[in-house]
């Protein structure tokens, strides 16, 4: 445009002053909507370059915060205490302390993926009573707090791509679990959680797994989906442990990867039609089983508490405003009702004044 457009030099210079000005100006706007996203939230003030930035937005009526950077390398400690939702992926955190999460109890969802964290405290998730959803992808943990499975209302965990051991999984679980990921780990065998009433889907992939028996399977008496693709499974389909396998699967309605068939020869010789499984077995089952139908009468009967103290409330409300309408009814019959009785005796007081003076004017 200054080519199409020349004015000489002193044109040129105010034309470039110009544009100087405008990207000053730009530049200082984009800087204050960073400090108004940032851990100040609402403080128009010069930051340090190597401050880290978080931005607030609200997800499903739910405050929630970003704090992704390359730089943070510890939680923020001065974040809204309401957040319900903090995501730091992709930054470089390398521990969880006890303290990490203390001032933030109200948390539903914690989103740690793609971190450096590799010491997690024993105590560092346990006054997260709230919490729903971890998310520990790709770091290089190779221990969980031991509390961390009796949360109350933990019911997904995503542990992919870390380092996990056998060990780290021989707890016992309390919460609510239906969504397990262990993709990319170091297990040799399923997690010896005790029984899993709950949980729906697992995933065991790329790890170091050569056997899944019927009996480990019992513990999960609700799984519909098992992924146990990329491990070194002894999967011989020309004997009986694959009918019976084959057989568990099919009766209990588990997904299963990797998809294996067994030869019409082992389904003959191990009388596939009829397979029975052992009595240890069926007696885990049928004790893994029990503890759901425990955990769905309990829940049941919570819900009918709550529902009858939620009634119970609103009757007592509805009666009280009843008894308020009434009361201020019956009030505003008594002002009224006083009134008139007020109006009244001044009528009859008027009126004995009258005669008096009525009665003077006569006797004089």
């Amino acid at each position: 445009m200054l080519k199409d457009k020349p004015r000489g030099n002193s044109m040129n210079l105010y034309v470039v002053s110009s544009i100087i000005v405008v990207g000053l100006t730009m530049t200082t706007a984009a800087s204050d909507v960073l400090i108004l996203g940032s851990t100040s939230m609402g403080f128009a003030e010069k930051q340090e370059s190597s401050k880290v930035h978080c931005r607030y937005s609200k997800a499903y009526s739910m405050l929630q915060v970003r704090c992704s950077d390359p730089k943070l390398e510890e939680i923020p400690r001065d974040l809204n205490s309401n957040i319900q939702i903090l995501d730091a992926s992709f930054s470089r955190i390398r521990d969880l302390h006890n303290d990490s999460f203390s001032s933030y109890t109200k948390l539903a969802f914690i989103y740690l993926g793609d971190n450096f964290i590799q010491n997690i405290e024993e105590s560092a998730f346990s006054r997260q009573y709230y919490l729903e959803v971890l998310d520990l992808t790709k770091n290089g943990c190779d221990n969980l707090p031991k509390n961390l499975f009796q949360l109350p209302y933990l019911r997904k965990v995503y542990l992919a791509v870390n380092k996990f051991g056998d060990s780290v999984f021989q707890t016992e679980v309390t919460s609510p679990l239906n969504f397990l990921q262990l993709h990319r780990n170091k297990l040799t065998k399923l997690p010896e959680m005790g029984y899993l009433p709950t949980l729906t889907q697992l995933n065991v992939s790329e790890n170091m797994i050569t056997k899944i028996t019927t009996r480990e399977l019992a513990r999960f008496c609700n799984l519909k989906s098992l992924d146990a693709t990329k491990n070194p499974l002894n999967l011989e389909e020309d004997n009986c442990e694959c009918v019976v396998m084959k057989s568990w699967l099919k009766l209990r309605e588990i997904k299963f990867k990797p998809d294996y068939n067994c030869t019409p020869a082992a389904f003959k010789r191990c009388n596939g039609k009829n397979v029975t499984f052992s009595n240890d077995t069926l007696t885990i089952y049928d004790e893994c089983t029990n503890i759901l139908r425990i955990q769905m009468q309990t829940k049941k009967t919570r819900n009918m508490w709550i529902i009858l103290a939620s009634s119970a409330a609103c009757f007592i409300f509805i009666a009280f405003l009843v008894l308020l309408c009434l009361h201020k009814r019956n009030k505003r019959k008594k002002d009224k009702l006083m009134k008139e009785q007020q109006r009244i005796a001044a009528n009859n007081a008027n009126t004995q004044l009258l005669n008096s003076n009525l009665k003077h004017e006569s006797e004089k």
